[in-house]
Order: C-alpha cells, then structure tokens, then sequence
C-alpha cells in the first residue's frame, strides 16, 4: 500500500511538471512519453522481463497508444489555458464516461454507486465552471473545453488498452511502456509536422522535463502498476483520489489559482463522484490521470 500511495503521489506532481515546461505542450508529451517509456523498459530489463514486449505487443500497443496521444493532446492544452488543477479533474470524468460506455454501449449491470456517480459528477462541474461560465474568457472555456475531451479520449484510451492487454495475453508492465514508446513517438511526429523546436530552452525545463518523465511516469506508474495488484478495489480508489487532489492543492500553492467556495464544493462532489465511479463494476479501479 506504501508504494501505491507514493506512486500516486509523484504523479500529482505530473501537471505541474508541465506548467514548468518551457517548450510547446506535444513536446512536453514526446520527452515525458519516450523518455518516461525507456525508464520503463529499464524496469522491465532489470526484473528480465524485457523480452516480453514482443511484435504482438508492439502491435496491438499501437491502438491504445493512438487515443492516448490524443489524450495528451488535449490534456497539455488544458493545462496552459485553466491551470494544473482543473485540468487534471477535468481529466479525470474519464471515470464517469467509462461508466457511460458500459451501461449503454456494453450493456452491462447499473449499482447504485455508479447511479449515484453519474448525477453527482454532473452538479460537481456545474459548480466548478458552470456557476461562472459566462466570466471566463474564451481562452478559459476552450481550456474547459480541451479538459473534458482529456476525459473521452482516456476513458477510450483506457477501454483499448483492456482491449490490447486481452487480445495480446501481454505484461501489463510491457504493454505500458509499449504504449508510451508508441505515443511519445506519434506526438514528436506532430510536433516535427508542426515544425516545433524540441530545444530544451533551460536547466529549469530539463529539470522539469526529467523529473516529469522518469520520476513523475516511470517510477510513479510503476509503483501504481505495482500497487494495484496488492490492494483491495476500494482502497485503490481512495487512494488514487490523491492524485488529482494534490494536483489542485499544487495549483493554488505554487500557481496561486483563485478559488471560491462554489468552486471548492464541485471539487469536492466531483472527487466523491470519481471515487464512486470507480467502485461502480466489478472490474479493478482504473487508474486516475497523471
């Protein structure tokens, strides 16, 4: 359970590590991606489990790696525009849309939980940027916008990767890092296509670049890879709400987002509501964004 909670706590530290970056938001994804995915491969070599990411890994790898390019896509954008916190909690309904597929696109059984979920997570991001829609700038509602995009393409991020790992019998560890490889690869193909500079401008964007890849990725998903398979769902759940938790507490601390009460009370419900999505099947809790 320490290593989980660890695990979930570094990756808090994910969105802040890319408001720090100073280099265009698919470049942020290609070092944390690629760079993030060899410290992955040098976990898998270390265990002698590297000759498990084979072609069927490589290749069915490719299919979830598409829809989590486009998630980082999205979710760096949201980021520059709404700040670290609101993107991340923006990003993480991706639980709530899960839901959404199961019940009407799976066909599978409705617990009360779920039910409970899926109207608690609507009122918390009324609260959160609904009360005030009509004060924000274009900018901040594009922001909003790209947030909740983050959560359609994790949420099918997440269902093609089940897909992948089934289809493939693969290492969840091989698949993972398969998949970072892949998608570090496609975003450093946009931003060359785009005509980006993959300069790093200063020692504070290496900083943040490598602490983003190898410690906030590669050790932080390594240690919720890890932790998962030793933790009751529940408590898995929980302890993963520290994630975009912390990450709004960073916001307001380094970032000094403002905050009212309206606002604190939809994080608050939309965090009871991620957390109840999560226990609303059978299936493991699915791991929240980071």
């Amino acid at each position: 359970m320490t290593g989980l909670f660890i695990g979930a706590v570094l990756i808090s530290f994910s969105s802040v590590m890319v408001r720090l970056s100073d280099v265009p938001p698919d470049v942020v994804g290609f070092y944390r991606l690629f760079v993030g995915g060899l410290g992955m491969a040098a976990f898998l070599w270390r265990m002698g489990r590297l000759s498990r990411m084979n072609l069927h890994v490589w290749g069915w790898g490719l299919l979830a790696a598409l829809f989590f390019a486009g998630d980082f896509f999205f979710w760096h954008r949201s980021i520059g525009l709404v700040g670290p916190g609101l993107a991340t909690m923006l990003a993480n309904f991706q639980v709530i849309v899960l839901a959404g597929v199961s019940v009407f696109l799976m066909r599978e059984g409705v617990s009360k939980p779920l039910l409970a979920a899926i109207p608690l997570a609507l009122v918390g991001l009324y609260l959160m940027v609904g009360v005030s829609w009509q004060d924000f700038t274009p900018e901040y509602r594009l922001g909003v916008s790209y947030g909740l995009f983050t959560a359609l393409f994790y949420a099918l991020y997440l269902l093609s990767l089940k897909v992948s790992l089934n289809r493939a019998e693969a290492d969840p560890l091989a698949m993972a890092c398969a998949v970072a490889l892949l998608t570090g690869l496609l975003l450093g193909g946009l931003s060359a296509a785009e005509g980006e500079s993959f300069a790093i401008p200063n020692l504070r964007t290496l900083a943040a670049l490598a602490t983003l890849a190898l410690v906030c990725h590669a050790v932080g998903w390594y240690l919720i890879t890890r932790g998962m398979q030793r933790v009751r769902t529940s408590l898995v759940g929980l302890i993963l709400l520290l994630q975009p938790s912390l990450s709004f507490v960073w916001d307001i601390l380094f970032f000094a987002k403002p905050v009212n009460p309206v606002e604190i009370s939809g994080v608050v419900l939309a965090l009871a509501a991620i957390y109840m999505g999560s226990l609303g099947g059978s299936r493991p809790a699915k791991a929240k964004k980071g």
